[in-house]
């Protein structure tokens, strides 16, 4: 009898801890989403057009997100990104099927990797400053403070944000490619693997119109949904400063985990369609 009683609070406490994660969990997602919705209903309305207060956080995110990743996007690029170009043309050619360097080319690089490795890059170089930035506001009250002044936090802190990092995303990923692509071509052709206008060809006849806007909407939906999780990490620290870096951690770990995990939903989407 006392090894079942003892077999029982095990079992019960195993399952209080299930549940409580699956609680958590349930919360976090219902979170995210009313976050989602909020941010898309302030873009679909447009008053944030209007609101010079608005647009300037917007051009200072724009600027601190895009603008200064810039060069690094730029270094990774020639660093990643030629290097896959040039190992997918030589192994092309190993084989003697150029037609794979269009298809790897346009899988590997375009669709996945390049939307892939600028929305990590955004996530390791701003992830820990929106939770902090976030975080630090409500330590402060400053989001009390918005609010005694009717203004609302989603539409002044949130929404530029979230536009910031679509946009920047979207362009970080289409320079990254070109680059990538373009730089990698040429370095195959001073190696003499293969002309640069047979590279240039062998892409466009592997690249098609939907590989294409994928690699735009991933570029942009998914450092939107990483940016999202951050906001909503720092909207938790409450008024414990302590709680900053345990949620930025949360907040990065957990977007990584969501881009994969979107990566893999979409991916497998595309098989069955």
């Amino acid at each position: 009898m006392q090894s079942l009683g003892f077999v029982m609070r095990q079992m019960n406490r195993r399952a209080d801890a299930v549940g409580s994660v699956t609680v958590r969990l349930a919360s976090g997602v219902g979170r995210f989403f009313r976050l989602l919705l909020s941010v898309l209903g302030f873009v679909i309305r447009g008053h944030w057009l209007r609101r010079p207060a608005v647009i300037n956080v917007l051009i200072r995110q724009i600027y601190f997100t895009g603008v200064q990743s810039l060069p690094w996007v730029i270094v990774i690029s020639l660093a990643v990104g030629v290097l896959a170009v040039y190992n997918i043309v030589v192994f092309a050619k190993s084989v003697e099927d150029l037609s794979l360097i269009g298809r790897m080319v346009s899988g590997l690089m375009v669709e996945e990797a390049a939307p892939l490795m600028v929305t990590i890059f955004l996530l390791a170089r701003s992830g820990v400053a929106v939770v902090t930035e976030i975080g630090t506001m409500h330590v402060r009250g400053e989001d009390q403070l918005l609010r005694s002044l009717g203004i609302n936090s989603h539409e002044y802190l949130f929404l530029p944000r979230a536009l910031a990092f679509a946009v920047c995303g979207l362009i970080l990923t289409f320079i990254f490619t070109l680059i990538s692509v373009w730089v990698g071509g040429l370095v195959v052709s001073w190696s003499y693997e293969l002309n640069f206008i047979d590279f240039l060809v062998e892409v466009r006849r592997g690249t098609s119109l939907g590989e294409m806007l994928m690699m735009f909407g991933k570029g942009a939906v998914f450092p939107v949904f990483c940016v999202l999780m951050l906001m909503d990490q720092g909207c938790r620290v409450g008024r414990d400063p302590n709680r900053i870096p345990v949620r930025a951690t949360n907040g990065v770990l957990g977007s990584l985990m969501l881009v994969l995990l979107l990566d893999t939903l979409l991916a497998l989407a595309e098989s069955v369609l």
